[in-house]
This record gives structure tokens, C-alpha cells and sequence, in this order.
């Protein structure tokens, strides 16, 4: 899904009200303002306000590139009443929340576990497992991605040299953390024809210098950079 796809799904909850995580500060949305590129909505104390599509855009890349986004974190500095895009977020029926550290957090889900207007606490195993992955994500010093023919063939020598079972992310992309490292092990078939089987880092630099695609993997978006016996993945 591109984030253009997240603002259709969001137009089909206008004129819905939403509840909030948060007692007390449920929202009426009352329009998406394309041209203006912002959210119209009326607050539980019946003022209009409005908020715009770039912050639904970084909650968005959050959850696409982390198991998990605290929306206060996500938007520091942005402004207040930050509960409102949040709650527009988690009315989708796709996203789900919980806490941790006594924090809000949403999740993106595989597929939808909820009705659009409202909320879905997720359940504790979940919660657990997105966590750990949240654990591993801060302490994760670098990523390495690895383009394969054969996942099962793949999946099954990492397995043997480290030891540790690669966990399944979506079909055809497994993952697994290791002294700091996440590796991300991934089908061919998932991306487009010109990126080669091989292990790509995966870098922080300019978008302008890919000498090659954008591919998404599990709705993340990399730069192929493939020049003087270099192999990165740049980030966006």
C-alpha cells in the first residue's frame, strides 16, 4: 500500500466519529482537503480544526519501517493535540495499538482485524512478540538484506551457521536480529528484474546518486545503489 492508498481509505471514514486511545478526545472527521493536503475533523468539544497530510505521512513511514510507532515520538515539535492524527490512524482497520512503558504505540497488521471507525486493542501475545522486535530495533547497529532465488534454501544455511530460525515477516521475507545486525532475507521474485540475488548494506545517503530502482519490501522503500564493486540498499 503507498500512501496515497492510506489518504482513499481514510476519505471512507469522513463523517464517522472516532474514538480516541485517549478518554475523552473522540473526533468527528468531516473531510480529506486533497488540494490543501490536510484532514478536516471536529473535535469532541465541537471546535473545526484541521491536520495535515504530512503528518499522517510520518506516522505512516514509521510503521512501515519499525514494528511499532509512538505517534508523540514520531511528530516531536509538530504541534499539539497530537492524540488527533493518532486517532485517525487507529480507526483504520489495518492498524492496531497497545502500550508499552505506559506509552501508546500503533502497529501496522498484515491484513485487516477491525471495521474502519474503530479501535482494536491488540492482543497480548501480539503485543509481546512486536515488542521484542521493538527491543531489537533499537539496538540494532545495521541492516543487511539479502536478495536470494531460493528463500527455503537460503532460509535453512542461515539457520545452520548461526544457530537461530529465521522468523517469517510476510511471503517470501523472513528476518532475524544477531550481535546487532538485522538481517533481512528476502525472494527475488518480491522485487523488480533488475536487482540482483546478492547481499546488499542497507545505508542512509541521497536519494539523487541510486543508480538503480526504488523497490518496497513489506511497504519499506529502498534505492538500489550498484556501482565500483559497491552494493547498497539506501534507505529512504
Amino acid at each position: 500500500m503507498i500512501f496515497d492508498e492510506l489518504i482513499n481509505d481514510i476519505e471512507k471514514m469522513v463523517g464517522l466519529e472516532l474514538e480516541s486511545i485517549k478518554p475523552g478526545a473522540n473526533i468527528i472527521l468531516t473531510g480529506v482537503d486533497r488540494t490543501a493536503k490536510r484532514i478536516e475533523l471536529i473535535t469532541s468539544a465541537g471546535k473545526e480544526k484541521t491536520r495535515p497530510f504530512s503528518e499522517l505521512k510520518k506516522i505512516w513511514d514509521k510503521l512501515c519501517s519499525s514494528p511499532a510507532a509512538h505517534v508523540d515520538s514520531v511528530l516531536g515539535g509538530s504541534g499539539s493535540s497530537r492524540n488527533q492524527p493518532e486517532t485517525i490512524m487507529a480507526n483504520l482497520p489495518y492498524i492496531e495499538w497497545f502500550f508499552m512503558d505506559s506509552k501508546k504505540h500503533l502497529a501496522l497488521m498484515k491484513e485487516s482485524t477491525h471495521d474502519y471507525g474503530t479501535l482494536f486493542r491488540m492482543d497480548e501475545v501480539t503485543a509481546i512478540e512486536i515488542k521484542d522486535k521493538l527491543s531489537n530495533a533499537e539496538n540494532t547497529a545495521c541492516e543487511v538484506v539479502i536478495v536470494t532465488e531460493d528463500i527455503k534454501v537460503t532460509a535453512a544455511a542461515y539457520e545452520k551457521v548461526t544457530g537461530i530460525p529465521l522468523r517469517p515477516v510476510s511471503l517470501g521475507v523472513y528476518e532475524q536480529y544477531k550481535d546487532k545486525v538485522r538481517f533481512i532475507i528476502v525472494s527475488k521474485s518480491n522485487l523488480n528484474d533488475q536487482v540482483k540475488a546478492g547481499t546488499y548494506t542497507v545505508v542512509t545517503g541521497k536519494a539523487s546518486i541510486s543508480t538503480g530502482p526504488s523497490i518496497f519490501i513489506n511497504e519499506r522503500e529502498f534505492l538500489l545503489f550498484n556501482e565500483g564493486g559497491l552494493q547498497f540498499l539506501i534507505s529512504k
